[in-house]
């Protein structure tokens, strides 16, 4: 299967991270990404970045070097309904891809019961578009229950290739994910996590786990020009390849 687009990448604006802007953008093309999302680390997390550097995203050019640039973010789930990053309305509905993930310095593991009340907060929360690696061990919520809703809330869920490379045990809850995204006909995306520039667009390990899963290439909305296209005109208005 191919992908087209990284949609889950970190700049050094997140201090975990490594490479540049522009490092990231050549990195994609050099992958032969189409499109790339930067999804810097919302407010909330200690490297995160203010809220204004989500606001100044106007001022990216649509297309750098020959690649499609997507404003994003990656925003933390806090505590204890599922709310997320504080960040002025006003710049929150400028961005187009808004990924929502649990990050252990913001929200501390608790239990089970507790988790799926987040994700449950999460599902209902109209800015967010994509479950951000919910396979990570020490958040086990009741997979069933969030992505059997995720089509009514418009959500899509990702399947995190650094998560399947660093968290230990997020291999087999990514395939139990992925296997009820297929059950349930949620569409998923594919997505590196890069925080350095020679993860962008490698894909290895995620693209096993959706094989394995036997999820078909339509529902991996990050598999063509067309299907990538089509879900940021449904969600956004936005043409990402206006010239056709």
């Amino acid at each position: 299967m191919q992908i087209v687009a990284d949609l889950h990448t970190h700049t050094n604006v997140s201090s975990h991270a490594y490479s540049t802007m522009s490092e990231m953008i050549h990195a994609a093309k050099e992958t032969g990404m189409l499109a790339i999302a930067i999804t810097n680390h919302g407010p909330a997390m200690d490297d995160g970045a203010h809220q204004w550097h989500f606001a100044n995203q106007n001022i990216f050019p649509r297309v750098i070097d020959g690649v499609v640039v997507i404003r994003g973010i990656e925003c933390n789930i806090l505590p204890p309904m599922g709310a997320i990053d504080q960040i002025e309305y006003k710049y929150y509905k400028e961005l187009e891809y808004i990924i929502a993930s649990f990050h252990e310095p913001i929200y501390k593991p608790a239990t089970y019961e507790a988790h799926t009340i987040a994700m449950e907060g999460v599902l209902r929360d109209p800015f967010i578009t994509t479950l951000g690696h919910p396979g990570t061990p020490a958040f086990k919520f009741d997979y069933e229950r969030i992505i059997s809703r995720c089509n009514e809330f418009g959500k899509i869920v990702e399947i995190n290739n650094n998560s399947i490379n660093v968290r230990r045990g997020c291999q087999e809850n990514c395939l139990e994910i992925a296997r009820l995204c297929k059950k349930y006909e949620v569409p998923i995306v594919v997505s590196s996590d890069a925080h350095i520039s020679n993860q962008v667009g490698r894909f290895d390990n995620a693209l096993a786990l959706v094989e394995e899963a036997g999820i078909p290439e339509e529902l991996v909305i990050n598999s063509s020009r067309e299907r990538l296209a089509a879900y940021f005109r449904k969600i956004r208005g936005l043409e990402l390849f206006p010239e056709g």
